[in-house]
């Protein structure tokens, strides 16, 4: 019992120090200038452990999220990065943040890196820092997707609500946007404009 109520305080806590339950998207020029580092990679592995506390009083379930770095867009060079998400799941004990992204081993991603290992989510804005790679089965070509699954298809829409649509109507949006999907190039090309530019102060929130 104490130790589910250590965990319950500890999400409250970073949940009001996160904006946990109302994150608000950011503009892509804030998306940028807001992360610590911007990878494109793919997920390699997946490990949840249980953490102990930094004061020592219990401990914590995490997802370790690891990726072989394709290319760095924003931050130090690297081959490998591994992200802390808190939450997951060890035997019948399962820990949820609302909100979080969910990854798989196999997928690409670029991610917009904000205090891994500090904050609960080490993405700007949670699931406004994630964005999958997808390629055309047709084209062979790759392009960008939200952490909705439906294409980014302009820069402007990283500061749109994310929504989660049932499965029938998110593969309708899908298959009508997906001709005019950023493609990764582009996307990269539009981030390393944006790195270039004079930084933007950080957002309170």
């Amino acid at each position: 019992m104490r130790s589910s109520f250590l965990v319950f305080l500890l999400l409250g806590l970073m949940a009001a120090s996160a904006g946990a339950t109302s994150v608000v998207p950011p503009t892509f020029a804030e998306l940028v200038a807001e992360a610590d580092a911007i990878y494109r990679g793919r997920v390699t592995q997946l490990q949840v452990r249980r953490v102990e506390l930094p004061d020592g009083n219990g401990s914590v379930i995490k997802t370790f999220v690891s990726f072989a770095i394709e290319r760095v867009l924003k931050g130090a060079a690297a081959t490998e990065v591994v992200l802390e998400f808190l939450g997951g799941t060890i035997g019948e004990e399962r820990l949820e943040v609302s909100g979080m992204p969910k990854f798989a081993a196999g997928d690409r991603e670029i991610v917009f890196v904000q205090k891994n290992g500090v904050q609960f989510c080490p993405l700007v804005a949670m699931r406004h820092g994630r964005y999958r790679v997808a390629r055309d089965p047709t084209s062979g070509g790759e392009h960008v997707l939200r952490d909705n699954g439906l294409p980014l298809t302009t820069t402007s829409e990283v500061e749109l609500p994310l929504s989660d649509l049932p499965a029938p109507v998110r593969a309708a949006r899908a298959a009508s946007a997906s001709a005019l999907a950023l493609g990764v190039a582009t996307f990269e090309t539009s981030i390393a404009t944006e790195v270039s530019r004079t930084p933007l102060p950080v957002r309170t929130q």
